[in-house]
């Protein structure tokens, strides 16, 4: 069945009532009057045959149905965005400032590389990076994109897979000479064990065939909350540190860590992380193909 224009103005006006909780709220950012948009919700919420909101004096509420329909709504809205960017050459315009948040070795190793094209294709735009080792709050901070790994737990935002990391147990030459070289998960036990601190989830060791399993603690003398730490101090033979490879690229070229292969673990995902509550602007649309055309590339 063919979307219609009402149809698509029901979603927009559904996403802009969930967005602002208020269909007073809702009006006044759409210019409209607030029984126009209560009257499309309705009439949305009679051709589904399903109540979208819960409804009080003082709450507006999704309901489980609402919540599912969210997600579609979404989905949908964003094919429509991006199939009327592929006919608008509107981007070469964008400007403003672009704030970004990401770890510091990702930013350092994986996007520094692809920003002097960024900004001589965009010099309109200026570009600010926050890095923290935990994500921030994107609306607190007014971060256009987050790069991030692991599990996403707001289902309020939109997470692009752009890009992956290979998580890698190394240590320096010297360290192996002087310890000897595990090869299953018992044998770490017997080893110096670096790690970052209680409580994040790169403290559990995924191992290649094996459960995520942290490291001896006894055997932990130094933990962190930063993987370049880590690394520091894999490369001065304190022990062994699992961290992923935009941490140790440079030292596994040059020789000074040893990656062990037999704990290589599958290739884990990085995402593009932005809010799904508004609209993309024209300077993350251009940053996100920006990225994901660089990291095709190598």
């Amino acid at each position: 069945m063919m979307m219609k224009y009402d149809n698509i103005r029901e979603l927009a006006f559904f996403l802009r009532v969930s967005e602002e909780a208020s269909f007073s709220a809702a009006a006044r950012r759409l210019n409209l009057d607030p029984s126009t948009i209560s009257k499309v919700v309705q009439r949305l919420e009679s051709r589904l045959g399903v109540r979208l909101f819960h409804r009080t004096s003082r709450v507006l509420q999704l309901t489980q149905e609402g919540e599912r329909f969210l997600s579609v709504a979404q989905k949908v809205m964003q094919a429509l965005e991006e199939a009327e960017e592929a006919l608008n050459p509107g981007l070469e315009g964008a400007s403003g400032i672009l704030r970004i948040s990401s770890t510091a070795a990702f930013a350092r190793q994986r996007l520094a590389p692809l920003m002097p094209a960024f900004i001589e294709k965009y010099p309109a735009l200026k570009v600010e990076f926050l890095l923290a080792g935990n994500p921030p709050d994107l609306f607190e901070h007014q971060i256009d994109i987050s790069f991030r790994s692991g599990s996403i737990p707001d289902s309020t935002l939109v997470a692009r897979r752009v890009t992956n990391a290979r998580w890698r147990v190394c240590a320096s030459p010297d360290y192996l000479k002087r310890a000897g070289t595990p090869l299953t998960p018992t044998e770490l036990a017997g080893h110096r064990c670096l790690n970052f601190l209680p409580g994040s989830y790169r403290s559990d060791w995924q191992l290649q065939r094996d459960e995520p399993m942290p490291p001896p603690q006894a055997r932990t003398p130094i933990a962190a909350n930063n993987g370049e730490m880590l690394c520091a101090l894999a490369v001065a033979g304190v022990g062994l540190a699992r961290l992923a490879d935009y941490h140790v690229d440079d030292e596994l070229h040059s020789g000074r860590l040893v990656a062990l292969e037999a704990f290589d673990a599958e290739p884990e995902p990085i995402y593009a992380v932005y809010p799904s509550r508004r609209y993309l602007s024209a300077r993350v649309r251009a940053f996100l193909a920006h990225i994901e055309s660089g990291f095709a590339a190598h």
